[in-house]
Order: C-alpha cells, then structure tokens, then sequence
C-alpha cells in the first residue's frame, strides 16, 4: 500500500471514530436530561400518598381498597414473570433432553445448567442433569444433583433411582439397595416396583455372594504364602480396587471400552498386584487398536501369575499381528497347557496350526503398525484462536532475501563454468532429441572445409577439380557486372548502386523465353543440334571463368562490410509505439545500441502504459541493464525511466526475483540520481522502497 493511500485510510478511520464518539456523547447528554426530568423537584411539591385520618372511615375503605388492589396487581405480576420464567426454563430442558438421547452429554449438561439458573425450584432439572453426569463417570456430581433434587422434592423417585445406579457402579451395593427400598416406600407405579424389586434382588444376590466368596481366592489372583493372612488395611483396598474392576466389566460388556480402560486403571493404581487387572484392561487396549500397551499388560500379568491362561492367548494374538509367528506358537501351546475348557482348547488348536503352517511357508512378517487405524487413536488438534488484545505485540522480523551461491559442479575434473555463463540449449534442440516439432528451426553452423593442404596454391588444374559447376545463367551475373575498384568496396554502406547489370540479365532470360515459346516446333526438330552447341558453350564459360577466378584477387573483408547490418534487422530507431504489444515487438528486434537510442527517445511517454501487465523480470533485466551501462556513462536522464517503471502492478513480486546483477545496476542508478539531484528525495526513496527494500 502506498504512503498516500494508507494516510487515506487512516484518515477515514479517525473520522468514523470522531463520529462514534460524538454519538455517544449525545447518547450521553440524552440520558442525563431523562434522569434529570424523573428527580423529584427539591421544594418536595409532590409529596407522597399518605394513608388518611383513621375517624374518616370512607377515606379508610377506600385506601384498604386501593392497597388490596395493588397488592393483587404485583402477585398478577409476580406470577406472571414466574410463568415466563418456567416457560423459559422448559424449553432449555427439552432441549437438554434432545442432547441427552442423542449421546451429547456435555451439550446437555449445559442446557441443564441454563435451566436450573432460569428457575432453580424444579427437582427434575437436577435429576436430568445428574444422568448425563453419570454417563460421563463423574458420580461425585451425580450423586450431588441427586441430593439436590430429594431436597427440592423429597417424594421425585427418579433422584432415588439414579442415586442407586450412581452407588451400584461405584459398587456401594448396600447403599444401593437402602435407596431401592425407599423407591418401593415412595412410589406407587407398578412398571417402577417391578424393575426396583428386580433390582433389589439382583443386589442383595450380589451382597450375598460377596459374603459367601469373602476371603476365597478368584482364577488368576495372586495367591498368598501359606500360613499368611493379608493386611486388614490392603484388604480393604484391594476390595475398593474389586469395585472398580465390577464397573470396568459392566462398561466392557456394553463394548465402552474406553471407560472400561479408566475403570481397570483406577483399580491398578489402587491394588496393583492382581494379575486379572491387567488382563483385563489389556483386552481394552486389543479393541482400541494400541498393541503397545496390550503387550506391556501381558507381560505384566504372566510376570504376576504364571499360570494364568488368558494374557497368554492375547499375546499370542499380538505377537501374529507383529509377525512374530514362533513366538506366538510358543504362547498358544501354553495357553493349551493351562486351559481346561474344552471349547477354548479346540479353538487355540485351530490357531497353532494356522500359526505352524505360516512358520513352515516363511511368510514375510506383516506390518509392525496398522496405520489404517492411527486415525482412530488421533487426536484433532485445533488452532489457537486469540483475541487481538492477547496477542503479541512484536512485530515480525524481516529476513532479506539473498542470491543462492551455487556450489561449483566439476566433471571428470573440470570445474564447468556457472549457469548464468553457459550457453543455453535452443529449443529446437531439445526437439529433436525427443522427436518433437514445435516450428522452430535449428540453424546448425556450416562447417568450412579447406583443401590448400591438398595442392599447392599456384595449382589450377587441381583448384578447377575442386570448384563447383556453374551454369551459364550464374555466369552471366560476374561478367556483366565488373569488378568494382577498391574505393568502391570500402564505400560507406549507406550508398546502394542499383543492380542494373542484373537487370539486364534478367530482360535477356525473359527475352530468350519469350523467343523460345515462339519457335515452338522449330527448337523441338533442332534438339540434337542445339544440345551439342551447348556443351560447346558450356565448357568455354567453365574455361572463362576458371581464368577470371586465378586472374581475379581475393577479395579482403573490411570492417565496413562486417559492421553492415543484417536485412532482418531495423537500421533507424524505430517512432513512438502507440500500444504496449507494438512496445514489445520492436523492442524484441533491436540490438543494444538502438534500444539505448529507442529508450532515450521514449523519454516523456507514459512507460508504465507501454509496458503493461506484460512486464516480465527478463524485460526489467533488459531495461535495467540498458540504463546502467549506456544511460549513466552518456550522462543521460534516468528518473523517467524509474519512476514508470515502480509504478507497474506487478513490480513488487519482480522485484523479489532480481538477481544480483540488477539489484547492483538499481544501486548505481540511485547513487547516480541523487549525485545529479535529478529527482527529488521523495521519488528517490520510493524508487529504492519498490525496488530494493
């Protein structure tokens, strides 16, 4: 953005400002004279109703009256705002509930929330609340919604019910079963005596098995030293540890696998010496797809138990994803060992010899990583999104941009030179190497073959061997037009004879045509006649002009002759073009000194125009270099020429693809302008703004 523009812009930004603050002081002064229109005057003019004489037993009646009136109008009132308030608070609820049946247990915790600010009275707003919280896992809370909602309602059985879930999966069976007792004292439902007495007896079965099994060891558990007895304190931890191992097999039998893992992990961390703990939570690990973390609690169970079959099998069942097929036979032939079932022995036979058929084929290993189901185990990692007074206030650092100092190449030895001084391939070329025409033509040099070496130089006979054929029409061409003198040939190119020997040359071949088609049947009777005269002919001119050839002194190239321009090529500067494709087709057919001459010419134009959106960075290359190395050494004027060419759109990206020989001609050219004082200081920064910085 330019400086003239962004003063634009801040220049209107100041103006909305001035206005939004001007508003607000009106804002302002408006609020201040309807507060002021509201203050009672000071002289207290208006003075409050007071009640009447109570002897006056009219103004008594009718001031009981108004007052009952009133008193009626703010309960309307009063209970007209509790409606709207429960109104409000319902349609958060239905909305909760929404969320609630649709998994998004959060999203419903919020909407509870809402409600319960909008009107706190109503018991069932906690209970709902307190189930999404037990869903999550988070039964402090549950519990707390829950005692909420028996305080706001003490007869509400669905905060009784999910009190009970909340203690069965915390596995405080008797706890429990006391709230199931007061659901049947207080409910009167026969669908909800039915499924609490189900319930009850599904508890008290559990608290008498529990009573029975107490002190009995379980498959797989660690069994203590003979003549031991457990610590009273760790017996009861390892009882809190059995809880939570009960609440990881309720979320494993409903494939919540997830919080079955935290279930199993809360009871290691209390009691980690039980073997069927990580047993456990290792076939979490297999369902989530992290084979890291299922071995590792593999390794850990049978380093607990030996004889423990399961961690066996599923780490035969990791080991076989791994690729790892000896080890895995080796795991299965335990498993077979130490099982007792029928079933799971036929089924682990079935997988040894699956395993032993792919040791013999020497399968290669399978991939150590599923990574089709990374993405399950990702994690979605969300941009930061700041406000701008949190954001940093340092400004960014500025990293200039340098030419890359290519590494020499060498070959065979041989350094070869750098890209910008080898010649480039044409296109042509490369064409033809792969068989492609394009249109354009490959002009392959000719190469000079010099026989001297063959015959010395006073030889003829050999000499005349050697020379090409010549016809009689190609002879004429020397003969007619003589020899010119030297002066003639070192005359300045500007002077053109005309050809007028060729002329003649040709009127005579158009006569001798024009004569032949006449004689008609007359030249056609004469052929054989007319043949032979022409070789006659034919070996006089042969003989003719090898003599004029010895005779004739070779002519000497001069530098007039090399300095004459080719006829491809425009001698005189071109006038001004009047659009930017006849600019750029001019441009493109003149050498270094007409472009010098063309530029120069072009001063006062609208360059920028001229050169469009078709300015590239091998055309700035050119104008650059024309500038430095002929506009500085004549002492010409060059701030024309800069000052439309920073003006081009397209500058900035052009001039970040300037090497560094354009970045040394800019250099000089500013150093040149502001010796000169040609430009004043402000276009000079702008030209060095655009160009280098």
């Amino acid at each position: 953005m330019d400086t003239i523009e962004s003063q634009l812009a801040v220049r209107n930004k100041c103006e909305q400002m001035q206005k939004s603050i001007k508003e607000l002081y009106e804002w302002e002064e408006q609020m201040k004279s309807a507060n002021t229109a509201k203050v009672q005057p000071a002289d207290n003019s208006e003075k409050k109703a007071l009640p009447p004489v109570r002897s006056d037993v009219k103004a008594m009646s009718k001031f009981s009256e108004d007052v009952a009136s009133l008193e009626k109008q703010d309960e309307a009132e009063s209970e007209s705002a509790k409606k709207k308030m429960m109104a409000d608070a319902e349609i958060l609820k239905e909305r909760g509930n929404k969320q609630c049946k649709l998994g998004n247990y959060q999203e419903a915790i919020e909407l509870y929330t809402q409600a319960i600010d909008t009107y706190g009275d109503n018991a069932g707003y906690y209970s709902n609340r307190a189930l999404c919280y037990m869903n999550l896992d988070l039964f402090d809370e549950c519990l707390a919604d829950c005692s909420t909602s028996i305080e706001k309602d003490p007869k509400y059985v669905k905060a009784y019910y999910r009190r009970m879930q909340a203690y069965e999966r915390l596995g405080e069976s008797e706890k429990a079963a006391a709230e199931c007792r007061q659901i049947l004292q207080l409910s009167q439902d026969e669908s909800e005596l039915n499924a609490t007495k189900r319930d009850l007896a599904r508890i008290e079965k559990r608290l008498s098995d529990a009573n029975s099994q107490k002190g009995a060891s379980s498959p797989g558990k660690e069994k203590p030293p003979k003549g031991a007895k457990m610590d009273p304190m760790l017996a009861l931890v390892k009882q809190e540890a059995d809880k939570y191992k009960e609440l990881g097999n309720k979320h494993l039998a409903r494939k919540d696998f997830e919080k079955a893992e935290r279930s199993y992990s809360k009871a290691i961390s209390l009691f980690g010496d039980e073997a069927i703990y990580y047993t456990n939570r290792s076939l979490c690990y297999w369902n989530l797809k992290d084979y890291d973390k299922c071995l590792a609690d593999c390794n850990k169970a049978i380093q607990l138990d030996e004889n423990y079959f399961r961690p066996y099998y599923r780490r035969m069942q990791v080991r076989e994803l791994r690729g790892a097929y000896q080890s895995a036979v080796e795991d299965c032939r335990k498993f077979i060992e130490l099982t007792k079932d029928d079933k799971q022995k036929q089924t682990a036979e079935k997988d040894l010899q699956r395993l032993e058929r792919l040791v013999k084929s020497e399968q290669p290993a399978k991939q150590a990583f599923v990574w089709s189901e990374i993405k399950k185990n990702a994690k979605l990692i969300k941009f930061i999104q700041k406000p701008p007074h949190l954001r940093s206030k340092k400004p960014l650092t500025r990293i200039p941009i340098k030419d890359v100092i290519p590494c020499p190449i060498a070959i065979d030895s041989r350094v070869l030179p750098p890209p910008s001084q080898r010649k480039s391939i044409p296109d042509a070329a490369i064409d033809k190497m792969f068989n492609n025409n394009t249109g354009e033509r490959l002009v392959e040099p000719k190469e000079e073959i010099n026989l001297e070496h063959l015959f010395p130089a006073h030889s003829n006979k050999l000499r005349n061997l050697f020379s090409p054929p010549t016809t009689p029409t190609e002879q004429r061409k020397p003969i007619t037009a003589p020899a010119a003198p030297a002066a003639a040939v070192v005359s300045p190119p500007n002077k053109i004879t005309p050809p007028v020997p060729v002329a003649t040359a040709v009127t005579k071949e158009a006569t001798n045509a024009n004569s032949k088609a006449k004689e008609g049947k007359s030249a056609s009777t004469a052929q054989p006649a007319q043949s032979t005269q022409n070789k006659i002919e034919k070996n006089k001119i042969n003989q003719g002009n090898q003599d004029s050839n010895e005779k004739r002194p070779k002519k000497v190239a001069t530098s007039a002759d090399a300095a004459q321009p080719s006829p491809m090529r425009p001698t005189t500067i071109p006038g001004a073009p009047k659009s930017s494709a006849q600019f750029y087709t001019t441009w493109s057919g003149l050498d270094e000194d007409l472009r010098y001459q063309y530029l120069k010419s072009l001063s006062g134009k609208p360059m920028n125009t001229l050169l469009g959106a078709s300015l590239s960075n091998e055309m700035l290359s050119e104008l650059l270099h024309i500038l430095h190395k002929r506009f500085i050494p004549d002492r010409a004027e060059v701030s024309h020429v800069l000052k439309e060419i920073v003006q081009n759109d397209s500058i900035g990206i052009l001039s970040l693809m300037m090497n560094k020989t354009d970045r040394d001609a800019v250099a000089a050219l500013l150093k040149y302008m502001e010796a000169n004082n040609s430009v004043t200081k402000e276009d000079l920064d702008r030209i060095r703004h655009k160009l280098i910085s």
